[in-house]
């Protein structure tokens, strides 16, 4: 028997973990999900189950094999902060357990994705998906998750790197700076020196503090002890509102909707080049008619291909949109590569 046990982000262990843990031949704790920010839990887990509390690394349950080597044949115990089946290393050890017919059970515990829900006084059906930001050059998929959250107006919540190995943190200030980076490049307007910032940190701990404050606030901050995580709002209900101005002491009109104005890419580019078709279809029977030629047909085709363009974008039909577009600039070329009529895009 595999058993996954969560101790909360309290780092406190249930009756029901204790019980269990007595009842183990090894247990392994590791810290690679969470630090330990507890002081003492590891005498607690030995002391009130009378086993020895193993640490391991990532390395070490993610390969595995030592961990399932021994609960084929006796009870063995994963111990992780929060809830140990938010992490995708224990959803994989599950699975492969599964698989070779080893039992296994999961015993919860509180999650920091839910507690932060909490923190904050936000709604948890107002979430969209969350995401990891780490030292290395992850800013592009936590921008466009925060992209996509946004044009459902629904909110994002960032974790931070935890590196057990150096002992480091993602700080906030790091992780804000690279989304501005990645708004430089990619140019949705999702993120700007007044996009709201909402942060929680040391949740867990009776230290827990909460935070609101632009990104250009955010960027001098001192947020103080570690860990932290980042939540940039969607649509704020007016009850979300008012337990943030309650928390944070702002007044409720200080919490902005950051999903106001969020367009979809399609929307933005058939936008530009539905105007910039018809542009060049203006100029283009103008061509014709100094040189006397009859091309209404194929322009006829260009204005109804990019008048199908905007309705099945207003349809949310969005690749038949790009299709329709396409096909109206595709006619208006093929006169100019052919040579039958010469004009400007």
């Amino acid at each position: 028997m595999l058993y996954f046990i969560g101790l909360g982000v309290e780092q406190s262990p249930t009756l029901q973990a204790i019980d269990t843990l007595k009842n183990c031949d090894k247990v392994f704790y590791e810290s690679y999900t969470s630090p330990i920010v507890r002081e003492g839990v590891l005498k607690i887990l030995s002391d009130s189950s009378g086993k020895k509390i193993e640490l391991v690394t990532r390395e070490f349950v993610e390969d595995g094999k030592k961990i399932l080597e021994n609960a084929r044949n006796s009870n063995v115990a994963l111990i992780s902060s929060g809830d140990p089946m938010i992490a995708t290393t224990h959803q994989e050890l599950r699975t492969r357990s599964v698989r070779e017919r080893i039992e296994t059970r999961i015993i919860h515990g509180s999650s920091v994705l839910c507690s932060l829900v909490g923190e904050l006084g936000l709604h948890s059906y107002s979430f969209g998906k969350n995401v990891t930001m780490t030292k290395e050059p992850m800013q592009y998929t936590a921008y466009l998750t925060i992209y996509q959250n946004l044009l459902r107006g629904l909110h994002s919540s960032i974790l931070l790197e935890w590196d057990e190995s150096n002992q480091f943190f993602l700080s906030p200030i790091a992780a804000l700076s690279s989304l501005q980076e990645a708004e430089k490049d990619l140019k949705y307007g999702i993120i700007s020196e007044d996009t709201l910032i909402l942060t929680a940190s040391e949740i867990g701990s009776d230290r827990v503090r909460v935070g609101s404050m632009s990104l250009k606030e955010s960027l001098d901050h001192e947020f103080g002890r570690p860990p932290h995580v980042i939540v940039i709002p969607g649509r704020l209900h007016f009850t979300e509102r008012e337990a943030l101005s309650a928390l944070t002491g702002k007044d409720p009109d200080f919490f902005r909707d950051n999903s106001q104005g969020i367009e979809r890419i399609a929307h933005r580019m058939l936008s530009k080049y539905s105007q910039k078709t018809l542009a060049a279809l203006g100029r283009a029977r103008a061509a014709a008619s100094s040189k006397n030629t009859n091309l209404e047909p194929v322009f006829e085709n260009v204005e109804a291909y990019t008048q199908d363009a905007l309705r099945f974008l207003n349809e949310g039909k969005e690749e038949l949109a790009v299709l329709s577009i396409g096909y109206a600039e595709g006619l208006l070329d093929s006169l100019r590569f052919s040579a039958h009529l010469e004009f400007d895009w």
